[in-house]
């Protein structure tokens, strides 16, 4: 297991950001969810560079200029900045281009507070930019975790700033591979990621137990818990109609996963759930999937996010029995069975044991197969289990496939494959992994 302070991971990022270093001026907008590792990135970057680092309050804008003057004196070294009077971002910026000399990293972080207290704070830094800091030798970094505002407000083509990044970087979640290295214990850590997936803060939680049960009874299944509250912070930041989202996110973790289900759920026409969904598939949170050599028009919705698809299928139904203390790990199987699927299918990308340039599920007429990779003239089809397999019981499993292989059409060969927690007499097999595969 690492240090706990250990910086893990991010080698690709620090990379882009060196490069937008060695190019300056730059400027780089870096966005992802909360507690993705956004600030520990760019704190891990700034490392031996002359930087001025300011992370927006959630505050009025008269408490985060109130702020701003302060880490403007501590930097510079100049008391008399917390003596101006101004009611505007520009004269603050200016100031700041007009101080700074040598190589310098101006770091923004959760920018988007300061665009919901003040809007007109794009054009100042714009001006800024435009007429000042571009013409030094300087980095500029905005970073946020609103998505919904970090997209229209900052990329969009609308927003004052669009045309003058340099490099946008969405920070996505670890994969299963480095959040392994998290664990001394990799068959834990393996379900704590699916549990939570890779969100470094979430993770770091996880370690300090030593089995899933304790770890859920502890932190979601606990009204003290640090999970027990967290998709009301995820989910509060960015969407308005909680109840209505909720309603929608705990219709999927109950299997209803095609429009017309998830409509029926919430009592509304499948037209007016629509707009609903989309948000919630603009924020990464739910995705939709279309069958390979399927009917690509009939979709289904799946939530995407580990932490709320465990919290939708374990936390949200038990809250009164969460409060009593007699909260149950009944359903955690679901969660697994969920997610080993997706573990499976990370494990064949990242370690790619045999080459695909397509990967899906595949559905019809009732009739699924977890997964199906594809080259030119190979189907791999495969059956994922979050069990525990006898030689009897894969070799059914395989069985069933060929009857299932006889639906989709594909014209080439068909290789036929398993992936379990264990499976006896693996080695039997022509496609077969387990978690000794996934994890080593």
């Amino acid at each position: 297991m690492v240090n706990y302070m250990e910086f893990i991971d991010r080698e690709k990022e620090l990379k882009i950001l060196e490069r937008e270093w060695k190019r300056k001026p730059s400027f780089v907008v870096l966005y992802g969810r909360r507690r993705v590792g956004k600030t520990r990135l760019i704190r891990e970057f700034s490392k031996e560079k002359k930087v001025f680092f300011f992370t927006f309050p959630e505050a009025i804008k008269e408490a985060q200029m109130r702020e701003f003057k302060k880490e403007l004196s501590r930097f510079f070294d100049d008391e008399l900045i917390l003596k101006v009077e101004t009611d505007n971002w520009y004269d603050l910026f200016r100031y700041l281009a007009s101080k700074v000399e040598a190589e310098t990293l101006i770091v923004f972080d959760e920018f988007t507070y300061a665009i919901k207290s003040d809007r007109k704070i794009l054009s100042d830094l714009q001006r800024v930019w435009d007429h000042e800091l571009s013409r030094k030798s300087v980095m500029l970094i905005l970073s946020g975790s609103l998505l919904g505002m970090m997209w229209d407000d900052i990329l969009s083509y609308a927003s004052p700033l669009y045309g003058r990044r340099t490099r946008s970087m969405h920070l996505k979640p670890m994969d299963y591979l480095s959040s392994l290295r998290f664990f001394g214990d990799p068959e834990y850590g393996i379900q704590a990621y699916m549990l939570v997936g890779g969100i470094p803060h979430y993770l770091k939680i996880a370690r300090e137990y030593s089995s899933a049960e304790k770890f859920l009874y502890d932190e979601f299944l606990n009204d003290y818990g640090f999970f027990y509250d967290e998709p009301y912070v995820i989910l509060g930041e960015e969407l308005r109609e909680l109840r209505t989202y909720f309603s929608i996110l705990r219709a999927i973790a109950e299997g209803n996963t095609r429009l017309e289900e998830i409509a029926n759920f919430l009592g509304l026409p499948a037209r007016s759930a629509y707009p609903y969904l989309e948000n919630l598939l603009r924020l990464g949170l739910v995705k939709r999937e279309k069958p390979l050599f399927g009917d690509r028009k009939v979709s289904l919705y799946r939530i995407s996010d580990p932490m709320l698809l465990t919290w939708f299928t374990l936390v949200y139904p038990q809250m009164d029995r969460i409060s009593l203390g007699t909260a149950t790990l009944e359903n955690a199987y679901k969660v697994f069975s969920v997610r080993f699927e997706e573990l499976a299918r990370e494990f064949l990308i990242l370690k790619k044991p045999f080459e695909f340039s397509q990967i899906g599920r595949w559905w019809w007429r009732g009739e699924e197969i977890d997964i199906i990779a594809v080259n030119e003239d190979t189907a791999y089809l495969i059956e994922v289990k979050w069990k525990d397999l006898s030689e009897k019981d894969a070799r059914r499993i395989l069985s069933l496939l060929k009857e299932k292989a006889k639906n989709v059409r594909f014209n080439g060969e068909f290789r036929y494959g398993v992936i379990a927690r264990s499976i006896e007499g693996k080695e039997k097999f022509d496609l077969a992994f387990d978690l000794g595969d996934i994890m080593n």
